[in-house]
């Protein structure tokens, strides 16, 4: 790293010298004008070009003979990328399904619409406001959805209950969430001004990120636990329900306390919010040691049934688990770095 000292010229105006090696070797010249960008973190950034401003503008996607999932794919890649607005083409003619596939994807996107729509050509853009929109919020939204979601999918495997369609709904909705966060996360990787825009610093951002990818992964186990029950002839024995919803709760208070402990930054609040998933584990292996020695008594597909709900469990509350890292990290961060 190289210094320098801030000069005073005629005018009051301030100035900096660029190393001349540095300059040569980014084609720097005499009299060529500059970008300059002031950012919320105090930093300022200078480019030869205005490489950060419209770089995610359109996208522009051939989709000649991919198919529905394939055009839907494409949609949902180029919207957690970034851009703006992304433009699918075909040589031949859309399809009735893949029309139909881009308006079901698009609508399962935040913020996302279809602009312009011709035999050949679907354009879709981003129409939500950046500055609008708050990541933290999202991620305590995100939580409630994501926890209560996976209370009431155990519920559902206890019951033997027909709630598929309204737990997949819900479902839906913490995806949209984690997906909005995840769009925001990758501008930023190639935009500072992305960064103003929603006004939080590039580390605050990333646990953000952290977050809603874990808490995806939760509501995706919760689905995963009110399928299993679907498939069950029968509710499960009383004391199992009971067991499965204890221990169900255990791992929706872990997942809480631990998003909680990383959006307040207090080491005491992670140490806590680790216990409970580590209790929580702990509840679902004492479940799994009495169904393997048949101390739990029921059918066989009810005993499959609840070794694969309580695999969901687990994987859930190890999710628990690595967002207590995360929160971790943030708070160790925040204590020992002035960013």
């Amino acid at each position: 790293m190289e210094t320098r000292k801030l000069q005073e010229v005629g005018g009051g105006t301030f100035t900096v010298s660029i190393p001349r090696g540095w300059a040569t070797s980014h084609g720097f010249e005499v009299g060529m004008e500059l970008q300059l960008y002031t950012h919320r973190d105090g930093s300022i950034l200078v480019r030869s070009s205005e490489m950060d401003v419209g770089c995610l503008d359109e996208a522009t996607i051939d989709v000649s003979g991919e198919g529905t999932e394939a055009v839907a794919r494409a949609i949902r890649t180029a919207h957690a990328v970034g851009f703006e607005t992304i433009t699918l083409r075909r040589r031949d003619r859309f399809s009735d399904a893949e029309s139909n596939a881009v308006r079901s994807t698009v609508q399962r996107l935040v913020g996302m619409n279809i602009l312009s729509e011709t035999d050949t050509e679907i354009t879709v853009g981003h129409l939500l406001d950046t500055s609008s929109v708050s990541v933290c919020q999202s991620i305590v939204q995100l939580q409630y959805v994501v926890v209560s979601l996976l209370r009431d999918a155990t519920e559902a495997f206890v019951d033997a209950a027909d709630t598929h369609a309204r737990i997949r709904d819900r479902a839906d909705e913490a995806r949209r969430s984690a997906e909005m966060v995840t769009r925001h996360f990758s501008r930023s990787l190639v935009s500072h001004a992305e960064l103003d825009a929603l006004d939080v610093s590039r580390p605050e951002l990333f646990t953000y990120y952290a977050l809603a990818q874990r808490l995806k992964t939760v509501a995706d186990q919760a689905v995963r636990i009110a399928n299993t029950g679907e498939k069950l002839p029968e509710p499960p024995a009383e004391t199992v329900a009971t067991d499965a919803c204890a221990v169900a709760d255990d791992v929706a208070d872990g997942v809480d306390d631990a998003v909680t402990a990383a959006l307040d930054g207090d080491m005491e609040n992670v140490r806590r919010a680790r216990d409970r998933c580590d209790d929580a584990t702990g509840g679902i292996e004492a479940i799994e040691r009495r169904l393997y020695d048949g101390s739990i008594s029921g059918s066989v597909p009810a005993a499959v049934a609840l070794s694969n709900a309580l695999t969901h469990l687990r994987r859930a509350a190890d999710c628990g688990h690595r967002m207590t890292d995360t929160a971790a990290e943030a708070v160790l961060r925040d204590e020992n770095v002035d960013i």
